[in-house]
């Protein structure tokens, strides 16, 4: 049973009180995810250690589910944040071919030996706005549930001195499954991210305003 419509092209946006299902499944599973911010026309790109909290587990500070990061402050994407708070995610479970070929004989034989559909499910793009937490006891909060849902060699990027936390909140996703099926997904009442539209008869492209 495919986890996403069967239709290359992108179904409109399905507003919903909480992200899909899958997305979540694989917010809970992956290890890294990719944050991109940016500042005027310069994008940036980071790979992120990161924690998923569900909704209702960040109470008092956050009522709706939330992703977490941490930063140093004199990093690119920390001034991005800071003048610009949109930011992008990409986030997916897929196992590369050459990341099994490369792998030590034992793993890979594990991996070949897993469900295929379990590998390679789905990416997501998610677009949110982030913010930096300035109150201590907050900070405090979110290190923790961040400390304990990453492995220890990753305290050096989150509880070291001058490290702040970055909270994302989720208003919009484009989810793509292997066979490119693709699903929109905006929080009700989130602006909508442009997107090109087929080009025109004279190769120009337009935007409008869905995902």
């Amino acid at each position: 049973m495919p986890i996403l419509a069967d239709a290359h092209e992108p179904v409109d946006a399905d507003e919903g009180g909480s992200l899909p299902a899958e997305v979540i499944s694989c917010l809970k599973s992956a290890r890294f995810l990719q944050l991109g911010t940016s500042y005027r026309d310069y994008p940036h790109v980071s790979l992120m250690n990161y924690t998923y909290i569900p909704k209702g587990d960040a109470v008092p500070y956050e009522e709706d589910a939330v992703i977490v990061m941490t930063s140093e402050r004199q990093t690119k994407k920390f001034f991005n944040i800071t003048v610009n708070s949109r930011v992008s995610i990409l986030v997916h479970d897929w196992v590369s071919k050459q990341t099994a070929n490369n792998a030590p004989q034992g793993l890979t034989q594990f991996l070949l030996s897993m469900n295929q559909a379990e590998l390679s499910s789905i990416s997501a793009t998610l677009n949110g706005r982030a913010r930096i937490v300035d109150d201590e006891e907050e900070e405090r909060f979110f290190k923790e549930k961040h400390l304990a849902s990453n492995p220890t060699d990753a305290r050096l990027y989150i509880d070291a001195e001058n490290v702040a936390v970055i909270v994302v909140k989720v208003s919009s996703a484009r989810v793509a499954d292997v066979d490119n099926n693709i699903v929109n997904w905006k929080e009700p009442g989130a602006e909508s991210t442009p997107q090109l539209n087929n080009a025109g008869a004279n190769g120009a492209s337009h935007t409008n305003g869905t995902l």
